[in-house]
């Protein structure tokens, strides 16, 4: 028995060498098993195959999700679309996206409504979606995006931090233009967009603002114009207009 468990305890040893985490974890379950149900040396091989297949896919879907840097995670299961008659008409077209085809075709998912309608629970739901496609993904607020890049400029490592959020499969940008950007901020805003535009990437924005009312956020009105083209030349569109929706005591 001795000379049994040695053996198995190299082969963990060269499991964990070879990082193979998934295998190592489950060989000692998988051999008691094997014993009782009379497995085949094939069908052990699957099953240790299987399981590090799983914990690769969800190391990866982890890191993701760290990279992404949720504030909070949302998921589409907890979305209530039957509160009202707004979130029952954008439920099919929404859940569509879930496929995630919407990314390899550049297009754009905004979220557009008054406070409390679902824009950034809706807008967290798709991109925690990407990230178990194990795609890259950036969540951030207009606000603290620009800050970091014009704390970059500053130091001159703007073009790193440009890499950031220009090159990741999926761009997300909490409460865009809502609020007024002076000339600086409006330049690094239309870097980010236009170059995401160009390499048809998605980027997907939450704004209680209409595109009309642009102009009062962005210092020129060409800028706010030529931004919102770029948005909507491929774009799936939601008006979240409908009751602000506020958790009653029983459901928090």
């Amino acid at each position: 028995m001795k000379r049994d468990d040695d053996s198995l305890d190299l082969l963990l040893q060269k499991l964990r060498w070879l990082r193979l985490p998934g295998m190592a974890r489950i060989v000692p379950s998988l051999l008691e098993q094997a014993t009782k149900d009379n497995l085949t040396d094939l069908e052990i091989l699957h099953r240790i195959c299987d399981e590090e297949r799983a914990s690769r896919m969800k190391s990866a879907i982890d890191r993701r999700v760290k990279d992404a840097r949720f504030p909070e995670l949302n998921t589409v299961d907890g979305f209530d679309f039957d509160f009202d008659a707004v979130r029952k008409k954008l439920r099919a077209r929404y859940l569509a996206l879930h496929d995630l085809t919407f990314l390899d075709k550049g297009i754009n998912p905004l979220f557009i409504g008054i406070p409390g309608t679902g824009k950034t629970f809706l807008a967290r739901a798709l991109a925690y979606r990407v990230c178990q496609a194990t795609r890259r993904v950036v969540f951030t607020t207009a606000t603290r995006m620009l800050n970091d890049l014009a704390g970059a400029e500053i130091h001159g490592q703007l073009e790193r931090a440009l890499r950031r959020y220009c090159r990741v499969d999926f761009l997300v940008i909490d409460d865009f233009a809502v609020l007024a950007m002076d000339p600086a901020q409006a330049n690094l805003a239309f870097q980010v967009i236009s170059e995401r535009y160009e390499y048809h990437r998605s980027t997907c924005i939450t704004t209680n603002r209409l595109f009309k009312d642009w102009p009062k956020v962005f210092p020129d009105a060409l800028n706010a114009q030529v931004i919102a083209e770029r948005f909507t030349e491929r774009a799936e569109r939601f008006i979240c207009d409908g009751k602000g929706y506020r958790p009653t005591k029983a459901s928090t």
